[in-house]
């Protein structure tokens, strides 16, 4: 029998659309965030674990990586919101100025915002992300800050069998892959320089070490 005008036929189709609606404004907020970011200063201090002694010179970069929309829980990294640089100073502090940026790609920053990577040659490098609830990354709002700022963060010595150091230092170079991806390697030259230089000195040290990929690296660096 055909259905009349606005009886439940209707109201089923109808139903359908807005279910449909719902659905397509759903995956569109899951897709992309603000059109802008603002992110906080970020200060820290960086010491020896085992002396507790200001460690100067450690590399140290910060990075906003955007992601887009997926189907996998992951999404996509795509380019970088921000990427900054600096060194520890004679008392291991670090400094990253605050901002706002825009967003015209309407992607995500999760806990990303912002990874910070330090390294020091010699030491184990660290890295800190913002830890947050699992599906809850990409719902923290426009306003971003670090959990390491205002904190003293301890690095310690590298492994002493250069085998394993050159391990944990693709970790790292993983780590910076998506910086180099994107474009941004020329925002971080002193910790390619840093990385390059010490895969140089562990090679000669080695030479059955490997290679040690270092994002932007081009293999002629003048190295101490």
């Amino acid at each position: 029998m055909a259905c009349g005008a606005w009886d439940r036929c209707d109201v089923t189709a109808l139903n359908a659309a807005k279910y449909l609606m719902t659905m397509i404004t759903a995956l569109a907020l899951n897709a992309c965030d603000s059109p802008y970011y603002t992110s906080d200063p970020i200060e820290a201090w960086v010491v020896d674990a085992d002396t507790g002694q200001p460690i100067e010179g450690a590399v140290v970069t910060a990075n906003w990586q955007l992601v887009g929309f997926g189907f996998d829980t992951g999404g996509r990294k795509l380019g970088q919101l921000e990427v900054m640089e600096t060194l520890t100073d004679k008392n291991g502090r670090f400094y990253f100025p605050g901002f706002t940026k825009l967003n015209p790609g309407l992607d995500d920053l999760r806990e990303e915002d912002p990874q910070i990577l330090i390294f020091k040659p010699g030491y184990s490098y660290m890295r800190v992300a913002n830890d947050y609830p699992i599906g809850k990354e990409a719902s923290q709002g426009t306003h971003r800050k670090s959990s390491i700022n205002g904190q003293t963060v301890k690095m310690k010595k590298a492994n002493p069998d250069v085998k394993k150091y050159a391990f944990e230092l693709h970790f790292l170079t993983t780590n910076l892959d998506h910086i180099g991806y994107s474009g941004n390697a020329d925002a971080i030259p002193k910790m390619i320089h840093a990385l390059a230089c010490e895969r140089r000195r562990l090679i000669a040290i080695d030479p059955n070490i490997g290679s040690i990929p270092v994002p932007g690296s081009t293999g002629y660096e003048n190295c101490p």
